[in-house]
């Protein structure tokens, strides 16, 4: 009884009570609490090549706040990585398996042995992205592109205060303004908007295919119609990653939640879904 609530807690829009698991993408996925008790989670990212996901979360035993703490999701087991003030952004290289941490001291490599290197960025790091190269934003919300050794400014972004952003497999890049959303193509400074949408969290998949977690619900983007459609009524998303079978996890209140595509779907919640 205790699991069910705590699902009901995680996935507010059951469609019937039997039905413990939840919709996404037109899929049903059952729920695996992997870790509950994070305090104030601000990113997360999970490496698809040793199974880890990397989150950075508040704590009171530190000043600055912000640490970065990992989990293996095979045993669960969790630990935390020192050595990075007020730790605020994740990212990971996948082909590589290399784990990238910004802070406010600023750029940093997690190797193999969980330790932390330095790279030669020392601005106050606020969001990171990896796409063929590494990517992220500063104190003063400038996006820059940092590639061997050096960081240039992101052409269609100059000039423009970002807070986050990702690029997509359509060679778009989707970026957050104080949580309103816009978009502009590669190679362009035509900028798009989609402010019609307050983001909480803005992700891709394996796939390069961007999502965003809202106060409704999580949505994808359409190419095809220029708009993002909703897949999942699962809101107050703090966090969103894809594993390589390309299942969500995700942040919820202070849970870190795994979702496994079920070989029996549910038909109640399935037949709901034209609702959304």
């Amino acid at each position: 009884m205790k699991v069910f609530l705590i699902i009901s807690l995680i996935n507010c829009a059951f469609a019937d009570k039997r039905c413990r698991g939840i919709d996404f993408d037109q899929k049903y996925f059952n729920v695996d609490i992997i870790k509950e008790g994070i305090n104030h989670l601000h990113d997360i990212a999970l490496n698809r090549n040793d199974n880890n996901v990397y989150f950075t979360y508040e704590t009171l035993s530190e000043v600055p706040s912000k640490v970065l703490g990992y989990l293996d999701i095979a045993t669960k087991k969790a630990d935390v990585i020192h050595g990075i003030r007020n730790a605020t952004a994740i990212t990971i290289d996948q082909f590589y398996g290399k784990v990238y941490v910004g802070g406010a001291d600023g750029l940093f490599k997690i190797n193999d042995q969980k330790l932390v290197e330095r790279l030669p960025i020392q601005d106050d790091i606020r969001s990171l992205y990896f796409r063929d190269a590494l990517y992220f934003t500063n104190w003063n919300r400038e996006a820059y592109k940092f590639e061997d050794g050096y960081a240039t400014l992101v052409r269609e972004l100059r000039g423009v205060k970002v807070d986050k952003f990702v690029i997509d497999n359509d060679d778009n890049i989707f970026f957050t303004i104080d949580k309103k959303l816009f978009r502009v193509k590669l190679g362009t400074r035509a900028i798009n908007s989609h402010e019609m949408y307050t983001v909480d969290y803005l992700t891709t998949d394996i796939y390069h295919r961007p999502y965003i977690c809202t106060s409704k619900g999580v949505y994808m983007y359409n190419k095809y119609k220029y708009v993002y459609d909703k897949v999942s009524n699962t809101a107050g998303l703090k966090g969103l990653t894809f594993n390589k079978r390309n299942e969500p996890l995700y942040a919820v209140a202070d849970y870190l939640v795994k979702l496994k595509l079920s070989e029996i779907p549910c038909f109640e919640d399935l037949s709901s879904y034209s609702g959304y």
